[in-house]
């Protein structure tokens, strides 16, 4: 529920538009089915808000700055980024546009903490 309130809210301020609230909700459901993610948590609410933003910046022209490279790098370096990269390649499949290098670099990062919350995200098969 709490996703619907902070979706209905970044729409209000036209952050967003209904189309993203569309694709947001395809990733939900994405999430809770192939993932088994606990939407409730603070993890998955940062990680859909940083998606809906980043698809209302890409959709008026702009894009965030990159992640900083020395945290990059260490998330990089962790043993189980192969399938951090995984799960980010699966999110930007359900995207119909194309996501800047800067903004992949924020999803990373949100599913790296995902993982570190909820481990099961790296595990379950899709």
């Amino acid at each position: 529920m709490r996703l619907q309130q902070q979706l209905t809210f970044l729409l209000q301020r036209k952050l967003i538009d209904e189309e993203i609230v569309q694709w947001m909700l395809h990733i939900r459901d994405h999430l809770l089915k192939q993932w088994h993610v606990d939407l409730e948590s603070p993890q998955v609410l940062m990680l859909f808000n940083h998606i809906a933003m980043a698809l209302g910046r890409i959709k008026r022209g702009y894009t965030a700055t990159p992640l900083a490279a020395d945290i990059l790098a260490e998330i990089q370096s962790a043993v189980v980024f192969p399938q951090i990269f995984q799960r980010h390649s699966e999110l930007l499949a359900l995207l119909p546009i194309s996501i800047p290098d800067s903004e992949q670099t924020h999803f990373i990062a949100n599913i790296y903490s995902l993982s570190l919350s909820q481990p099961q995200i790296l595990t379950k098969t899709v």
